[in-house]
C-alpha cells in the first residue's frame, strides 16, 4: 500500500510538472533575441574609430616618410630610422600591380604601414610614360574635373581589388589637390563632392581599407575636414584625413599647429595625419615635431633620401622616440 502510494504522488508530480513547463515561456533558439544578435569580432590590425587611428585594440601613432621605391625599393635604412609608415608615390598608369606588390612587399617586410597614393599619371620619367613633369602631376587639380579622373578610379578600382581588405595598405587617393591660394582654392562643397566619390569607388569594390584625403589648398588646408568632414563620414568609415604642414600656412607657433590639431581630435570625425612636411628639411619642422608629439599625430616627411641637417639628425630621433608604450611597444 504505501509503495503504490508513492507511485501516485509520483504521477501526479509529473503531470504537475509538465504542466507547469507548458505555462513558461517558450525558450527556444528560434525565439531568442539574444541568441539571434551576432557577437561582434574585435577589430584588428590598422582601422579608425572616431578621431582615433587603431591597431588591434591600442590607440597607435606612426612616424614614417614619403618615399620614391619606383627607383629605390630598398627599405633597410629606412626602418633602421625608427619608422614605421611610408607614403609611396605611384603613378596611376605605368606602375604594374607586379611594381605594386613588391614595394608592398618590401615594406611589409620591415613592418611598414604603405600608404600607395596617386601622384602622377604617365611621367615620362618611367619606362613607356609620354608626359614630362610637372604636367604628369595631380596636385593642383579639381579631381571630378580633370580629364584623367575617370581613368584613375577605374584604376583605383584595380588596385583596391588587388590589396582588399589588407589593413597596413593605405590608399592616397589624389596628392594636394586644389589651388594653393585659399581665396581661389575648392569649396568645402567641392572638396566634399570629390571626397565622396573617390571614397565610393573604392568602397564599391568592397576593399576596407584606411582611405587617404588631403584637404585643400594643395594638402595645406584643413578646414574642408571640420565643415564637411562629419558628412562625409556618415554612412562611411576608416578614412583618415591628411595635413600638409609647409611654410604657407603651417610656418606659426607651436601652440598654434596644436590647437589645429586638437581641435580636429576633438571633432571625433577621423584621425588626422600630417602626410608632408619639412621639404627635405628646408620648410618648418621644430614646432610641427613638437606639436605632433604632445598631440600623439602621426607624422611623415618629405622625401626620403633628400633630408638635409639639421633635420636630419632630428627627425632621425624623432622616429627613434618610445612611442604606444601603452600597447606594449617598448
Amino acid at each position: 500500500m504505501p509503495k503504490k502510494q508513492k507511485t501516485t504522488q509520483t504521477g501526479e508530480s509529473i503531470t504537475i510538472i509538465a504542466f507547469l513547463v507548458l505555462l513558461l515561456p517558450h525558450c527556444g533558439k528560434d525565439s531568442n533575441p539574444v541568441a539571434k544578435t551576432p557577437v561582434e569580432k574585435e577589430q584588428t590590425g590598422y582601422y579608425t574609430s572616431g578621431s582615433k587611428l587603431m591597431k588591434d585594440s591600442c590607440e597607435w601613432e606612426l612616424r614614417g616618410t614619403d618615399k620614391m621605391s619606383a627607383w629605390d625599393k630598398n627599405y633597410d635604412e629606412v626602418a633602421s630610422w625608427g619608422m614605421d609608415i611610408s607614403r609611396e608615390c605611384v603613378d596611376m598608369k605605368l606602375m604594374s600591380d607586379e611594381l605594386l606588390l613588391e614595394i608592398v612587399g618590401k615594406a611589409r617586410s620591415k613592418g611598414f604601414v604603405t600608404i600607395l597614393t596617386a601622384f602622377w599619371w604617365n611621367s615620362d620619367a618611367l619606362p613607356g610614360g609620354g608626359t614630362p613633369y610637372p604636367d604628369c602631376q595631380l596636385l593642383g587639380a579639381t579631381p571630378s574635373l580633370d580629364p584623367r579622373f575617370d581613368n584613375i578610379q577605374k584604376r583605383w578600382r584595380e588596385i583596391a581589388a588587388l590589396f582588399k581588405n589588407q589593413s597596413d595598405v593605405w590608399f592616397g587617393v589624389w596628392n594636394e589637390p586644389y589651388d594653393w591660394k585659399k581665396e581661389t582654392t575648392a569649396s568645402a562643397e567641392q572638396w566634399l563632392a570629390d571626397a565622396v566619390l573617390m571614397v565610393d569607388n573604392i568602397r564599391g569594390t568592397g576593399a576596407n581599407n584606411i582611405i587617404v584625403l588631403c584637404g585643400n589648398a594643395m594638402g595645406q588646408g584643413h578646414e574642408p575636414f571640420l565643415s564637411k568632414g562629419a558628412e562625409l563620414l556618415a554612412g562611411r568609415n576608416n578614412i583618415v584625413f591628411d595635413i600638409h604642414a609647409y611654410r604657407t600656412y603651417w610656418d606659426v607657433s607651436r601652440q598654434e599647429i596644436e590647437a589645429r590639431l586638437v581641435e580636429l581630435q576633438n571633432a571625433n570625425i577621423a584621425p588626422v595625419i600630417i602626410g608632408e612636411f619639412a621639404a627635405n628639411g628646408e620648410h618648418p619642422f621644430t614646432n610641427i615635431m613638437a606639436a605632433c608629439r604632445t598631440t600623439h599625430t602621426s607624422l611623415l616627411a618629405w622625401l626620403w633620401g633628400q633630408y638635409q641637417e639639421p633635420f636630419k639628425t632630428q627627425f632621425k630621433n624623432y622616429c627613434l622616440e618610445q612611442r604606444n608604450t601603452q600597447c606594449g611597444n617598448e
